[in-house]
């Protein structure tokens, strides 16, 4: 059954029939051989351009040596005095597609007396035929164009009105007025749908605390089982095992990476060590103490901006770094604090898929930025395009060579999933290995067969990385400054942490245990005190990482329509065991492992491993599909519900619009300075009114709930 208020090309195809139909009125004809030859005949009177070849048509419409089969039809379900469900025998609708034709044509014929098609179709009394263009796009094709018809002729009231019209003319009026009325029951039911999802949740009173005690008592229940779901088969015990391996190449290679990074902005007193240490205490506390345990938490990215920026204030203004960073650290803390408590996570509900998919983008843009700026220095420090003196080619090279290598086997391995070979399940398990397998081949590939050339290692400057700062002078200024920057950390992680929790709870991943926003706001704000107070990286909810490992623990399902083919989430293993698992390994990294053999990981494999992530991550993201649908044939497009549902001109205005504000956050974030970086945060925060204020003046409500809603 087709939905008229949601799928905007049913209507016009509609009103084109409308514009001109074509009818049949009171055939006195027996045979389908007759009918469709007087149909073809009506058509091609009234459109004479078409110069349709009658043989041909009917030839690929009934079966040959058949006077009456048809080979292509469409009908209706009903339901009879016994509850079952059976074929409505009044009405068929044939479809066509031929090479004739480069548009879609529709006859209505009503018949004098019913006819007997067979079982399932003893009464006929009403006959559409559709004929397309045998090139069309999915959602005007003929299978599109009978749903739409078939629709309306399944309904009773309609068949009645048609069969007391006393001329064509009466016959297409009438059609029209029931065409309006099934479309405004339609519409209506939809918003008594939405008005009582409206009232399901609209009248609770706010309450200091409330939101955080409602997360406890929805989590609470279910903590034990958060432990023992996924451990009582085989399969899943084999899906824990390979995410638990996943989570902890996904997040220790990003670790050494950042460690770098970290290192080269504050002059080496925040090291790898030190964020792998970080990754390994947040990590466990929240896999331990948090509500929704799918969430995965590390710094990130935006972090390390603040973090520089904490440094060059420091710097200039003489004062000690360990003391003004972890000022800045506590009041990030008190003002996330804060917005737990009085439960600000709660305004996130106007935070849309638009902005969560806009900031998923970015993400896996940013890394892919900065694997690209790593090959680039790599490649103007050893290649000497000028000069030859202080050359190292094999290296600049090799880099090349293992980024892209990483990335190349990662992409393999994952999507050998969908190979034919071996069986269904063999395949899924060696495509969970992906990304271990890609890091350990190419680390090998690295430090072994290519261990003449020298590729660098991180430093190990502080063994003891794991102390309590010492605090130094503090003055106004440094509380006063520290309070300022605290409070734009705070809307970053704000931000981050609920568009990554949105994300992870979003309907389409089928959990069943509930989000707890405002608790796991409140356990991350603890976590980053501990980490403030000993001078190591903060931490919030994270992307890609968390969407992937909730992937990872789901079965999936393959689902095929009109060719493509599309993976729905079946279900997940809601389990704290993979995130626990993996920081005691990363604990036991952090402890024993550094310098060796961590330090065996060439940097460019790290890289690539940030490239694979971005690239495994596009899978889900909307926005990119709907970019590759601007440069897209309209004949390949995807039979997805926003393509059915919206006009083509409004998919490709809402894409624009969110590649623009995608190109500002780009811009802003890749920007030279530290300090303009650091509006980042605001301009994520100022995304959701241009969502929910600016956007609905441009395009349709009805389009937008198709476009950016979590279905």
């Amino acid at each position: 059954m087709k939905h008229y208020h949601d799928e905007a090309r049913a209507m016009k195809d509609i009103q084109k029939f409308l514009s001109n139909p074509i009818i049949l009125f009171k055939l006195e004809k027996h045979t389908v051989h007759d009918i469709i030859q007087e149909m073809i005949t009506k058509l091609a009177s009234e459109k004479p351009r078409l110069n349709l070849k009658l043989e041909n048509i009917i030839s690929s419409l009934v079966e040959e040596n058949s006077d009456y089969k048809l080979m292509e039809i469409m009908q209706g379900m009903k339901t009879n005095e016994k509850g079952e469900n059976e074929t409505e025998p009044s009405f068929v609708t044939i479809l066509c597609s031929s090479n004739e034709v480069t548009e879609n044509h529709v006859v209505m014929c009503l018949l004098h007396n019913t006819i007997n098609l067979g079982p399932g179709a003893e009464e006929i009394h009403f006959i559409a035929l559709v004929l397309s263009p045998l090139k069309e796009k999915k959602i005007k094709c003929a299978i599109e164009v009978s749903r739409t018809y078939s629709t309306l002729l399944a309904d009773v009231k309609l068949r009645q009105q048609l069969k007391g019209a006393t001329n064509p003319t009466e016959f297409a009026h009438i059609f029209e007025l029931e065409v309006h009325r099934i479309y405004t029951e339609q519409r209506n039911g939809v918003e008594k749908a939405l008005e009582s999802r409206q009232d399901l949740g609209g009248n609770s009173k706010w309450c200091f605390g409330n939101d955080l005690i409602n997360d406890l008592k929805r989590r609470a229940p279910h903590y034990l089982s958060d432990y023992t779901d996924g451990l009582n088969t085989c399969a899943g015990i084999q899906k824990i095992i390979s995410t638990i391996m996943f989570l902890f190449f996904s997040l220790i290679i990003p670790c050494i990476a950042f460690g770098v990074l970290f290192s080269s902005l504050t002059h080496g007193i925040i090291d790898v060590r030190k964020v792998i240490l970080s990754q390994a205490l947040a990590g466990s506390l929240f896999s331990i103490f948090g509500g929704q345990p799918l969430l995965v938490i590390r710094a990130t990215i935006p972090l390390t901006i603040f973090t520089k920026v904490i440094y060059s204030i420091s710097d200039e203004k003489e004062m000690d770094f360990h003391t003004f960073y972890a000022m800045t650290g506590l009041w990030t803390s008190i003002f996330l604090v804060i917005s737990s408590l009085t439960g600000i996570s709660t305004l996130m509900k106007y935070c849309s898929r638009s902005t969560e998919e806009i900031f998923a983008l970015f993400i896996s843009i940013a890394f892919t930025v900065d694997s690209i700026k790593f090959l680039v220095h790599e490649f103007d420090y050893n290649f000497c395009f000028d000069s030859v003196e202080d050359c190292n080619v094999p290296k600049a090279l090799l880099s090349l060579i293992l980024l892209v290598g990483t990335v190349l086997i990662g992409c393999e391995i994952y999507n050998f999933r969908y190979s034919p070979y071996l069986t269904a399940a063999k395949r899924t398990l060696l495509a969970d290995y992906a990304l271990p397998v890609a890091v350990l081949l190419m680390a090998f590939a690295g430090s072994w067969l290519f261990r003449r050339v020298e590729m660098g290692t991180f430093d190990d400057k502080n063994p003891t990385s794991f102390q309590y700062t010492a605090w130094g002078e503090v003055s106004v200024g440094m509380v006063l400054g520290s309070m300022g920057l605290g409070l734009l950390q705070s809307l970053l992680i704000f931000m981050d942490q609920n568009i990554a929790a949105n994300i992870v709870n979003n309907p389409s991943n089928r959990l069943k245990k509930g989000p707890a926003y405002h608790w796991d706001l409140m356990v991350v704000a603890v976590i980053n005190v501990v980490l403030a107070l000993f001078g190591l990286p903060l931490v919030h909810g994270a992307l890609p990482h968390s969407p992937l490992h909730v992937r990872a623990l789901a079965d999936i399902e393959e689902k095929c329509d009109h060719g493509h083919v599309r993976e729905i989430i079946v279900s997940v293993r809601e389990t704290r065991v993979t995130s626990l698992v993996c920081h005691v390994l990363i604990w036991i990294c952090a402890l024993f492992l550094i310098p060796k053999p961590l330090n065996y990981i060439p940097i460019p494999v790290l890289y690539g491993l940030f490239v694979f992530l971005a690239i495994v991550a596009l899978d889900d993201i909307q926005l990119w599909e709907r970019m590759l649908l601007i440069f897209t044939e309209q004949n390949s497009y995807p039979p997805t519900s926003y393509i059915r549902k919206v006009p083509q001109k409004a998919v490709h205005t809402f894409t624009i619009i969110q590649v623009i504000q995608l190109a500002v956050l780009c811009a802003i974030s890749f920007s030279g300075s530290p300090y303009l970086k650091m509006l980042f945060p605001a301009l994520l925060i100022l995304m959701i009114p241009i969502r929910s204020k600016l956007v609905p003046k441009l395009i349709k409500e009805q389009y937008l709930k198709a476009l950016d809603g979590h279905i």
